[in-house]
């Protein structure tokens, strides 16, 4: 059965995981190739002082890719059940509603680290051919809260979708974009270093808001 609903989901997710995997390749190897043309330009120290004391670790270009793919992804794989009437199915199926909602959760979420994880690799290979250990550490510490920030917001998306009421995805809607314009208010780098603990726990206790929204729509809570 487990097998069976994890399919289902990639069904619906696939065309949109290889796209958004194609999308973050691709701006990360343009972020490698703008340092690298500053390299061959200017030299590696003066990539080094820009770093150094200037604060730009030349991938801000990244910063909002994470966010897309969560809110593509979450649209991707949750729209299609309440679009299609396929919830109310899927909520029948044999198979325990808290499990079934965790594994329909953790599929997307799984997707979302491969996608995130093969970006953050291209540039922190490239970097760690480039710059010392302290700066490589630097620069990945920076894109965290970018990245937390996309699953963040596929979170929300699902919640949203999942939701049976045009009021409570409002409320929904608003809280999302208030959380998530937080994840990009560091004013340096490393800003959110001593903030991640609290940053995962919160990304984690979000599952939540798609339990609530399952639990409404089978009690009847629709428009």
């Amino acid at each position: 059965m487990e097998k069976a609903l994890i399919f289902k989901e990639w069904v619906k997710t696939r065309m949109v995981f290889f796209i958004s995997l194609a999308l973050a390749i691709c701006v990360a190897l343009y972020a490698v190739l703008m340092m690298k043309r500053l390299i061959e330009l200017k030299g590696v120290d003066h990539l080094w002082l820009i770093l150094l004391l200037k604060d730009n670790t030349f991938i801000d270009i990244i910063k909002y890719v994470p966010l897309v793919v969560g809110v593509a992804l979450g649209v991707a794989q949750m729209a299609p059940e309440m679009a299609q009437k396929r919830l109310k199915l899927t909520l029948h199926l044999p198979y325990p509603q808290g499990r079934l909602i965790s594994l329909m959760l953790l599929t997307g979420l799984v997707e979302l680290l491969v996608i995130f994880v093969v970006q953050a690799l291209i540039i922190a290979v490239f970097d760690a051919g480039i710059l010392p250990v302290e700066l490589v550490k630097r620069v990945m510490l920076t894109t965290l809260p970018w990245y937390f920030a996309g699953f963040t917001a596929y979170l929300f998306v699902t919640a949203i979708c999942l939701e049976g009421t045009w009021r409570r995805r409002m409320v929904l809607s608003l809280l999302g974009i208030a959380v998530l314009m937080i994840y990009f208010l560091q004013p340096a780098l490393e800003a959110y270093n001593g903030m991640m603990p609290i940053v995962i726990v919160s990304t984690l206790l979000l599952t939540v808001l798609s339990f609530g929204s399952v639990i409404r729509f089978k009690e009847g809570r629709q428009d």
